[in-house]
């Protein structure tokens, strides 16, 4: 069980723990006093959501003041429970972290049960798919590819298979998805025997084996293949951009012994020395300048003439563009952070979030209002903070925009 309680601070607004919380749609509140013993009534709010990122829920329940409630979470096969203490001031609160894409149900159990339900929509997690694959590999010797699947937020590692194709769509190798500890990456690392000489263009699709995340395929990676022995090769992501880390691997030939490889560029020394591990040696360089660059790793070994050089001319791209995101309220309209923004407390309206790069729209709020699934509602005069996130995506950078939304009483109905 996870239980978290409500205070009043000290200027004696009612504020909800932890309002500024993360969901699609989600539901931070900050309430007046006087605004909560008007007209407090009793539901369960929460946005939709993204499996693996936290939301909040919150609870209006001015009948169970000091009491603990129940809430149970329902989607399909999946269920689980959570408990809070709902506050003198009537509210409670639930950070929750969707385990799975779907529909979910949460409603009030047991003694809470008078709490009722409500539904929303948790989407799969996005992921990106890279493929580091050596740039020089001897035909009919085998090599290792490796496979990375990244979630660019939440706590979901991608569960699934990564087919690796090559130009004609024929299938060169296939594996599953191992997760990376305390991330949200997982990998795998194929073993390939090429066969052939010349260029094979190289593409990996990622195969999710369950909802919760979305599948991906990587750029395709150029490995050159020819009869000659390759002492050590050089394994790069595809697309660089400055100020984004890259992952730069020395992948020993076959039968060669293990040794040390460091990686140089014209521009200057990039790593130290590094000790290779199961025929491999990793850096993680970020560059810094744009333009073309021309990459080395050597290699040496104590072994009597065991050594080499591996040289990859890489294209280091401007850095990624930020996200472009574009909210509307229903009611209102495409709305940008300086409109100024109206709602009339007890107002619903629909709030929908859009980006360049396609990723979800991650709503937030602090003051006044709740947001319940893709609603914005108005509870009690003031200023409400709403907070619009993009996580990003390979080719974006996450981004943020904020705007003020302004609740007023509702016009008075004039006595005619």
């Amino acid at each position: 069980m996870f239980s978290l309680g409500i205070r009043p601070n000290r200027a004696a607004r009612i504020v909800l723990s932890g309002a500024l919380a993360l969901g699609i749609g989600l539901g931070g509140a900050a309430v007046t006093a006087s605004t909560a013993s008007a007209a407090q009534g009793t539901y369960i709010a929460t946005p939709n959501g993204v499996a693996g990122i936290v939301q909040e829920i919150l609870i209006s329940a001015p009948k169970f003041k000091g009491q603990s409630v129940i809430l149970g979470l329902n989607a399909g096969a999946v269920s689980g429970s959570l408990q809070t203490t709902i506050g003198a001031n009537g509210y409670g609160s639930l950070a929750w972290n969707p385990s799975v894409a779907g529909v979910w149900t949460i409603s009030g159990l047991g003694t809470a049960v008078g709490l009722g339900s409500t539904n929303i929509t948790v989407a799969a997690l996005s992921t990106v798919t890279t493929i580091l694959a050596p740039n020089f590999a001897q035909s009919g010797q085998a090599t290792s590819l490796l496979a990375v699947v990244s979630a660019p937020a939440g706590t979901v590692s991608p569960q699934g298979t990564v087919t690796v194709t090559n130009q004609n769509s024929n299938v060169m190798v296939t594996g599953s998805l191992t997760p990376l500890v305390g991330t949200s990456n997982s990998s795998v690392s194929m073993p390939w025997t090429p066969t052939g000489t010349g260029n094979v263009g190289l593409t990996a699709t990622f195969t999710p084996s369950n909802g919760n995340t979305t599948g991906s395929a990587s750029p395709q990676a150029i490995v050159t293949l020819s009869t000659d022995v390759v002492p050590v090769a050089m394994r790069i992501s595809q697309s660089i951009h400055v100020g984004q880390p890259v992952l730069l691997s020395a992948v020993l030939g076959f039968n060669m012994p293990e040794g040390s490889a460091a990686f140089i560029s014209n521009l200057g020394g990039i790593s130290p020395s590094i000790q290779t591990v199961n025929g491999v040696a990793s850096w993680v360089w970020t560059p810094n300048q744009v333009g073309v660059q021309n990459l080395r790793v050597n290699y040496s070994s104590s072994v009597l003439n065991s050594s080499g050089t591996s040289l990859q001319s890489v294209n280091v791209l401007p850095s990624l563009p930020t996200d472009n995101i574009a909210v509307s309220i229903g009611g209102i309209g495409a709305v940008n952070q300086g409109s100024p923004i109206v709602l009339f407390a007890g107002q619903s309206r629909s709030l929908t979030g859009a980006t360049t790069s396609g990723a979800p729209v991650i709503f937030s709020e602090n003051g006044p209002c709740v947001i319940s699934g893709s609603n914005i509602v108005a509870l009690g005069v003031g200023q409400c903070v709403l907070t619009a996130v993009s996580q990003g995506t390979a080719a974006y950078t996450a981004d943020t925009n904020t705007y003020i939304v302004t609740v007023q009483h509702a016009p008075r109905k004039s006595r005619g």
